[in-house]
């Protein structure tokens, strides 16, 4: 037989794994657990930053890009030329691709996949924002 379940009241403290995150505030905590919350000015000083002062000062290091393949424009480490056709595909038709100058640095690169693909004389890219007839005739 199981022995009887203890009824526990508001009040009794409840033990919490090592790194739970309790919901309560600091004074509800000090009420439960019966202990001394720090006083709200001590809290306000450390939420307003004080000791986050000297991060202004610290150098900041210019971020490093990945080097990439000079077919598919992708990093090295993902490059997907191995699977790619390796002569441009035979095609009757010109391509040109409009695109967005914000889509030029997109992590999927899908554009120059598909320039690696095609003859150099059959498909063109053109980026920008407003296009005129006259400017690509």
């Amino acid at each position: 037989m199981e022995p009887p379940k203890e009824a526990r009241t508001l009040s009794d403290p409840v033990a919490r794994p090592l790194g739970a995150v309790s919901s309560l505030t600091p004074n509800e905590e000090e009420r439960r657990e019966g202990g001394v919350a720090p006083p709200a000015a001590v809290l306000g000083e450390e939420a307003d930053g004080a000791s986050a002062d000297g991060l202004w000062e610290l150098p900041v290091e210019p971020a490093e890009r990945r080097p990439e393949c000079s077919r598919c424009s992708r990093p090295q480490k993902v490059c997907l030329c191995p699977f790619l056709p390796v002569y441009p595909l035979h095609v009757s038709t010109h391509l040109y691709i409009i695109q967005h100058p914000a889509e030029e640095n997109k992590v999927l690169r899908t554009v120059p996949l598909l320039t690696a693909c095609l003859p150099q004389d059959k498909c063109k890219v053109k980026i920008g924002r407003r296009f005129s007839e006259e400017r690509y005739s």
